[in-house]
């Protein structure tokens, strides 16, 4: 059976690397673009976030090449996101596709059960090899894309995007950990070679909000990129490996705790998705003096961060801290995106001046 799975940052490169090592047959979905977005708005329901439209024109794509079963992640409270594999299942079958769908719920004996399934040839201490492997390589990207996001504002972006479209592929291509760790090392002391002299009081913000909305560049229109190019350094609160780390509990404890500390005052319960997570790291930024501002990313309709945002204001107000929240749908423009964005660094210019 050939399996697919949606397309979300750098999701890709880890999935396919456990997949490989474990032979298990799967159809990487295209890229994300206009006709996903389409598809997805087409056939979904009306009210349904972009997250989820992206979700489900990708696999309508995937579909389409032949994949014969889908996989996404499973989830539960007030965040629609949990319910996006049954919801995905039930529009695919309505539109007559044949295929058998994998939700993997956050615990490891879920990924354990999944995978047994899908595997040739499972063996638990394969899996565990397997695993540790994709977890460096999802580590080693995040670690290099925050490299990047902080000096993306003293490199070209045609510097930046073939460096790191070289680092990914030898990223995806290796399955050594020795080789993996020469190709980190060798490709941050590039990146910082290319960049050049930082400018006394450039301005720096954090971006905060759904997962799905920070992590995927089709869905945010490359927002990071932009504030690179408008001279900003950008420090994104939310990582894949974080999340994971959080939904599988004691790895992520810590953190969790203080996120919630941090939030205690603005937002004491889970609201559900990364609500409690954009009020709480939102605080970090603002006690933090290096950060001029914070931008918060929601997809249209979001309830956890539409409950954020109604704290963000109070936090905005207590801590002296410009939080800009910006709201993304299908109807969103690149301009309209650019010149919000060109208004809020002029903002935060006035306001270090």
């Amino acid at each position: 059976m050939s399996i697919t799975f949606p397309q979300m940052g750098c999701l890709d490169i880890p999935l396919k690397s456990l997949f490989k090592d474990l032979k298990i047959d799967y159809l990487e979905p295209p890229p994300l673009s206009k006709r996903s977005l389409n598809l997805g708005v087409k056939h979904a329901p009306e009210a349904s976030c972009l997250p989820f439209k992206l979700v489900l024109g990708n696999f309508i794509e995937a579909l389409e090449l032949g994949a014969e079963g889908i996989l996404i992640a499973g989830g539960n409270g007030p965040c629609r996101f949990g319910h996006f594999g049954q919801l995905s299942q039930k529009i695919l079958l309505d539109l007559g596709y044949d295929f058998e769908t994998y939700i993997i719920e956050p615990s490891l004996r879920s990924i354990i059960g999944i995978i047994d399934t899908l595997a040739v040839d499972f063996s638990l201490l394969k899996l565990l090899k397997s695993l540790r492997i994709a977890w460096l390589k999802l580590n080693l990207i995040e670690d290099f894309n925050q490299l990047s996001l902080q000096l993306g504002a003293y490199l070209s972006s045609t510097d930046s995007l073939a460096l790191k479209d070289n680092y990914l592929d030898l990223i995806s291509s290796s399955s050594d950990k020795k080789e993996l760790m020469r190709i980190q090392r060798t490709f941050r002391l590039k990146l910082k070679k290319l960049a050049t002299k930082q400018p006394k009081g450039s301005l720096k913000i954090g971006l905060v909000g759904d997962i799905y909305t920070l992590l995927e560049p089709f869905a945010n229109l490359s927002i990071a990129k932009r504030l690179n190019e408008l001279g900003v350094e950008v420090d994104r609160a939310i990582y894949l490996s974080k999340w994971v780390k959080a939904n599988l509990g004691v790895l992520g404890t810590i953190n969790k705790q203080k996120i919630i500390k941090a939030a205690k005052g603005y937002l004491q319960a889970e609201v559900g998705g990364l609500g409690l997570e954009t009020v709480g790291e939102t605080v970090l930024y603002s006690r933090n003096s290096h950060y001029d501002g914070v931008i918060q990313l929601a997809p249209l309709g979001c309830m956890p961060e539409i409950v954020a945002k109604s704290a963000l204001t109070q936090v905005e107000n207590e801590l002296n801290t410009p939080v800009l929240s910006l709201t993304l749908d299908e109807h969103s423009s690149a301009a309209g995106l650019q010149t919000r964005l060109e208004a809020f660094i002029d903002l935060l210019n006035r306001k270090s001046g």
